[in-house]
């Protein structure tokens, strides 16, 4: 690949990586959208029992003295419902991790045959990915700490503009805004780290604090072209909830089952697109001792000794 290459680069990549290896990336499309159909249907059919008791519930508790045994059986009742809701859902939240965290797996590797020129077959991929997955379940580990950390750190910002402005509504509306989008660009830079970590984590012997430094020094040079991969998939998704949106009063459950096919692909597509990017990335680079990244210079190297 061109060391020049740039954001347009970004978004033929996939397209390239797609005719190459169109059966093993059909397969891998199909088995997840497969399980994450069917895992939401089961989610919403083992949730919605609990809803309509808990609502049922909720109102009787409404109507209810406090005090009295009524009242408090009502509580324990509520409080086991809340305890059973929690269970599902970080049962399913932590199968769509897994889920997640080997299908990325499973793409980044099909990417890097792409480049290596390396024909997979279906099975030397299934163990690839059973060799690797580790690995980057360990970096998006830590990404996933590293978002929580950042997202209380910018909570108090908003918090105390909030408390003090209160009584100047368009004074208290300008900084808040202020606020957000400087939270929303630096986090649109971090998550360009993160998500090269992730594919660094799966194509390097590395993981975690380690994956995630690798990335930010991958990074020097091409943060650009990452920030615009990012708005370019965020103004994707948000065409697909737009359209949704219009068209869900027409066919719900049909537009429902579009909107969550079309967000795994795109999401699928961004994977493959941060594994161009890493390529890209690791061709403005050399690796010095100590497996260091070190950006090499765009300009000729002239040798001093020379008349």
């Amino acid at each position: 690949m061109n060391k020049h290459a740039g954001f347009s680069d970004l978004l033929k990549g996939p397209l390239k990586i797609i005719s190459q290896n169109g059966k093993l990336i059909a397969i891998t499309v199909t088995v997840y959208l497969i399980l994450y159909f069917i895992s939401f249907i089961l989610n919403i059919a083992s949730v919605n029992p609990f809803f309509m008791d808990l609502s049922v519930k909720i109102m009787a508790l409404v109507s209810a003295h406090p005090g009295t045994p009524e009242y408090t059986e009502l509580l324990i009742a509520i409080r086991e419902d809340v305890g059973i809701f929690l269970g599902i859902e970080t049962a399913y939240a932590i199968f769509y991790f897994f889920c997640g965290i080997f299908v990325e797996t499973t793409i980044i590797i099909i990417a890097s045959s792409y480049y290596t020129g390396n024909n997979l077959s279906l099975k030397e991929l299934i163990m690839k990915v059973s060799r690797t997955w580790t690995r980057p379940f360990v970096t998006l580990f830590y990404v996933q700490l590293l978002a929580l950390g950042y997202t209380s750190l910018f909570f108090l910002p908003f918090l105390i503009p909030s408390l003090v402005l209160f009584d100047h509504p368009i004074i208290l509306i300008t900084v808040l805004f202020v606020l957000f989008l400087l939270f929303i660009t630096f986090y649109l830079y971090l998550y360009v780290v993160w998500s090269l970590a992730v594919v660094v984590s799966v194509f390097e012997d590395t993981d975690g604090l380690s994956a995630l430094g690798n990335a930010r020094e991958l990074v020097r040079g091409k943060i650009v072209d990452g920030f615009l991969l990012n708005l370019f998939f965020i103004f994707v998704l948000l065409a697909i909830f737009m359209a949704g949106s219009i068209l869900s009063p027409v066919m719900p459950p049909v537009v429902g089952l579009i909107q969550v096919v079309s967000i795994g692909v795109v999401s699928l597509i961004q994977v493959m697109a941060y594994s161009v990017f890493y390529y890209q990335c690791k061709n403005n680079m050399k690796v010095s001792v100590g497996s260091e990244y070190t950006q090499i210079p765009h300009a000729p190297v002239v040798d001093e000794n020379l008349p």
